[in-house]
C-alpha cells in the first residue's frame, strides 16, 4: 500500500504563516520607529488645529483681564436676553458724583388680554428692560441741564409683547421738572435710546408690562451746595 506523501515538507510552515514572516521581513525593524513618529506628528498636529481654534472662538475680556461686561447701550442689553442686564443705579446714589440718581423699577401694570387683572406686587419682573430703561435714562442725563435747578422726571415703559414694541411716556404727575423743552428733551432721549430694542427672547409671564423709574436730576444749586465746606 502506498503512502501519499504530504504536499509540502512537515519543516515548510503553512503558506499564511509563511507570508506574514516574509511581509515582516520586508518591513525589517526600522520602520516601526517611523510609523510611530509619524502617529505621533500627527496627533501633534490636531492637537495645534484644536489649541489655534479655541483661541479664535474664546470671548475676549476686557483691557485689565476682567471678564465684566462694558456699559453699552440700552439696546445691547436686551441683545442676549435677561443675561445681559446690568446694574445702572439706584436712589442711593444720588450723593455720588452722577447728574441723575434712579429708583428702583417698579411694574406698574402686568396684563394679559380678557377681563383678568394681576395685582401689580405679583407681577414678574422684566430684569433686562428695567436695566435698558436705566441704561437709557442715565445715558441721556444730560438733558436737564444743571440751570434747570433739577427736579424729579417719571419714566414709564410701555411694553408689549403682542405688538413687539416698547414705548415710553413721562406722567405729568410723576415729575417735578415742568420746563416743557427740557421734559420734551429727555423724552427724546430716552426714547431715541431705547428705539430698535428687541424683546421677542425676554422671559416674560404676562402680554403687556407698564415699569416705572423715576429719574433725579441734580441742578446748578445743589451742585453749588456740594462745593460748599
Amino acid at each position: 500500500m502506498i503512502e501519499r506523501q504530504p504536499s509540502h515538507p512537515p519543516s515548510d510552515p503553512l503558506p499564511a504563516v509563511a507570508a506574514a514572516r516574509a511581509s515582516s521581513a520586508r518591513l525589517g525593524p526600522d520602520e516601526r520607529p517611523v510609523r510611530i513618529q509619524l502617529f505621533a506628528a500627527l496627533l501633534l498636529g490636531l492637537v495645534l488645529v484644536a489649541s489655534g481654534l479655541y483661541l479664535w472662538r474664546r470671548p475676549h475680556t476686557a483691557s485689565d483681564g476682567s471678564s465684566a461686561p462694558e456699559v453699552g447701550s440700552a439696546a445691547s442689553l436686551l441683545a442676549g436676553g435677561d443675561a445681559g442686564a446690568i446694574t445702572v443705579g439706584s436712589a442711593g446714589d444720588a450723593g455720588t458724583d452722577s447728574p441723575v440718581a434712579l429708583s428702583d423699577p417698579r411694574v406698574l401694570v402686568c396684563q394679559d388680554r380678557g377681563s383678568k387683572r394681576t395685582p401689580a406686587d405679583q407681577c414678574d419682573h422684566l430684569a433686562s428692560v428695567e436695566q435698558a430703561l436705566a441704561q437709557a435714562i442715565t445715558q441721556s442725563a444730560q438733558c436737564v441741564p444743571s440751570s434747570a435747578g433739577g427736579g424729579t422726571i417719571e419714566y414709564v415703559a410701555d411694553v408689549s409683547f403682542s405688538r413687539h414694541k416698547v414705548s415710553v411716556v413721562l406722567p405729568r404727575a410723576g415729575r417735578s421738572v415742568h420746563d416743557r423743552k427740557v421734559v420734551g428733551a429727555c423724552a427724546a432721549a430716552v426714547r431715541g435710546a431705547l428705539q430698535g430694542v428687541g424683546i421677542d427672547s425676554v422671559s416674560h409671564e404676562h402680554a403687556r408690562y407698564k415699569i416705572s423709574v423715576t429719574a433725579t436730576y441734580g441742578g446748578r444749586g445743589q451742585a453749588d451746595r456740594g462745593r460748599s465746606p
